[in-house]
């Protein structure tokens, strides 16, 4: 099938249409089969002009490339900018002349080598370069002579995702200010995907390093608040800034590590332009290696079933939003010899995602094997470390158990008010420093008050009554922390049930990092009793329209209730579909924002070349025997 999906950037060209009857300049997508001669042909211009416009040219055009072409609207007017060698802020801005050395520099400005090189990035990594603008620390009162002062020599330049002005301005080697007064447009509309603007017309300097980003301390902000934004600790900012020892100065620039922090939050909207075709490839192990259709005894064929019937709901929802869908279904049989023959006998180059694999070690197998970029590769049940084997086109679904941790964490650092924390842990060895890195991280929250930690006694498993009453504070709000693995059903019984029978008298609120089946036989009116707070990757609002909207329809085409494998199907699908839709890229339709569908939330975070994962996660209370979701409820406070 041809793809013919329109890029988003398309709902930009409105906007731009109304400048562009006074830029020179304007974007143009490219189409299937151009070449640069076509183009060239197409806006009145010679090869050359329009190579020397778009560098990139040289190695081909590809279809829905943005190029830069003349503006046919364009009608010049006189250019009233002053331009040429420039004072700012203490340094002259120079465009190294040809023959230009590091002497000649020193004779004529009096700066050494080593502090031009302490003051440009590229003379560190590279030596002068002739037409290249360099900074030169000068001192107050300096001016420059006429016969200095000559034209700045400018180039056009497409903004691309998520660029900022700091990073461009660094990139070229001058200030934000110089930025802007090159493009006045900029400094108060900031700028905008795909906007053409003016840089120097120099070779690009590299990024200091690929490995971070750097940040701009904003006013009120702390070493607590930056390790709480960037999921980074004090003494690790403090070793990659030793600057911060002096205190946290307000427009100072730091260095943060790229990592699993980094997301986009703003909140993603559907744009999908007219005509959008999609082709995706769903890859579930129906069958498995048995033959059995049973599905009270094969769990995953009644798993994967209702995972499908979802995905169905979802496909025939983005049709109706105008977009053009066609699906190719594989089974598995969770069978790599099925699966290498899937790949061997299909061609998968012209689809825009795979929905599955459902297991691990298969979805490995398709990211190592079908090595596509362009394809993006959806992992939807697995919630293992995928950053091994991971493509960058690589969508893990699944939020990992750290994050499910750090979603409690978060809530209680945000709410702690001197409530007296007690974490009650199983006694196995091999969650010894898992228990001891969360009791460091409470005990962080306050310098007095420290954690109590409570384990059941050796080979009983469990803890005696009388050890809570002792353990909890009566003229106080106690916060309970229990961290278990799911198959320590007793302790987690034990826990409830102690906690559960206690007078009202005593303000109990109990989280759990990961609930699991310990919790399956639990009292529900204990849990209510304890305020008991745990974090979920799915919850189902049924108060929700659109929930009770997606329970009648799915109700009526398959005559049973959806289970929460059919909401996940639904949910997955959906909104991996809507982002296809609206971007014509994997990386930037996954980085597009926050969404929440029907049981499911969707924050990507990129990896670092490992694809992106889902840490969209709920944090649900009870609120006398309801679930509610803690966030809508601080929210409708708010309000």
């Amino acid at each position: 099938m041809n793809k013919i999906k329109i890029s988003v950037l398309l709902l930009f060209f409105v906007t731009f249409s109304i400048f562009s009857q006074e830029k020179k300049y304007t974007t143009y997508q490219a189409q299937k089969g151009e070449t640069i001669q076509t183009i060239s042909v197409k806006f009145a211009i010679t090869p050359y002009s329009l190579l020397q416009l778009n560098p990139d040219l040289k190695n081909g055009i590809s279809e829905n490339q943005l190029i830069i072409v003349p503006n046919k609207n364009y009608k010049p007017e006189l250019n009233k900018e002053i331009e040429g060698d420039y004072v700012k802020d203490g340094f002259l801005y120079h465009k190294v002349l040809p023959k230009e050395n590091f002497y000649r520099l020193k004779k004529k400005f009096g700066v050494p080598k080593r502090i031009l090189r302490k003051h440009n990035l590229s003379l560190r990594i590279g030596g002068l370069k002739a037409g290249e603008v360099i900074k030169i620390p000068v001192k107050e009162g300096f001016k420059l002579a006429p016969s200095e002062v000559a034209l700045t020599d400018t180039k056009l330049y497409i903004v691309k995702p998520r660029e900022t002005k700091y990073k461009i301005s660094r990139r070229y080697g001058i200030s934000i200010e110089r930025l802007e007064e090159l493009n006045p447009e900029i400094k108060e509309n900031g700028l905008k995907m795909a906007q053409i603007i003016k840089v120097p017309n120099t070779n690009e300097i590299p990024d200091e390093d690929e490995e971070f980003v750097t940040h701009k301390i904003e006013k009120n902000e702390t070493l607590f608040s930056l390790g709480q934004q960037f999921k980074i600790s004090q003494e690790q900012l403090i070793e990659l800034n030793p600057e911060l020892k002096d205190g946290v100065n307000e427009g100072a620039l730091i260095k943060i590590p790229l990592g699993p922090f980094e997301e986009n939050t703003s909140v993603f909207v559907a744009n999908i332009p007219a005509d959008t075709q999609l082709k995706i490839a769903m890859m579930l192990p129906f069958t498995g290696r048995k033959s059995s259709l049973d599905f009270e005894k094969n769990k995953t064929l009644d798993r994967v079933t209702d995972f499908y019937l979802g995905a169905l709901m979802a496909l025939d929802s983005v049709k109706k939003q105008g977009v053009s869908v066609s699906v190719k279904v594989f089974d598995t049989q969770n069978n790599p010899s099925t699966l290498s023959n899937i790949l061997r006998m299909n061609s998968f180059n012209d689809i825009d995602a795979i929905i599955g694999p459902m297991f691990l070690n298969n979805v490995k197998f398709v990211s190592q094997n079908l090595r596509l970029d362009s394809v993006a590769i959806i992992s939807p049940a697995s919630s293992k470390d995928h950053a091994v084997f991971a493509s960058k086109s690589v969508i893990k679904e699944v939020p990992s158990d750290d994050l499910l941790a750090a979603k409690v964490l978060n809530y209680m650092e945000s709410n702690y008010n001197k409530q007296h924390i007690v974490v009650i842990a199983d006694d196995k060895e091999e969650n010894e420093s898992k228990i001891s890195e969360l009791v460091t991280k409470l005990n962080l929250l306050d310098s007095i008050q420290k954690v109590e930690v409570l384990k059941p006694e050796k080979e009983k498993g469990y803890i005696k009554s009388d050890l809570f009453k002792t353990a909890i504070a009566e003229d106080k709000e106690n916060w309970i922390v229990l961290i278990t693995d799911e198959d320590e059903k007793g302790l987690t019984a034990n826990v409830v049930n102690a906690l559960g029978v206690l007078p009202e008298e005593f303000n109990i609120t109990l989280f759990c990092l990961n609930r699991g089946e310990n919790f399956e036989k639990t009292d529900n009116n204990f849990l209510a009793r304890v305020n008991f707070h745990y974090p979920t990757a799915n919850f189902v609002d049924y108060e929700n329209y659109e929930v009770e909207k997606f329970l009648r329809k799915y109700k009526s085409v398959n005559h049973a209730e959806p289970s929460e494998y059919a909401f996940k199907g639904f949910d997955i699908t959906y909104d991996a579909l809507l982002r296809l839709a609206t971007y014509t890229d994997v990386e930037n339709a996954f980085d597009g924002g926050i969404s929440e569908r029907l049981s499911s939330k969707f924050l990507y975070i990129k990896k670092q070349g490992k694809g992106f994962e889902n840490k969209g996660v709920f944090l649900i209370k009870y609120d006398g025997l309801n679930l509610v979701n803690t966030e809508k409820v601080i929210k409708e406070k708010m309000e």
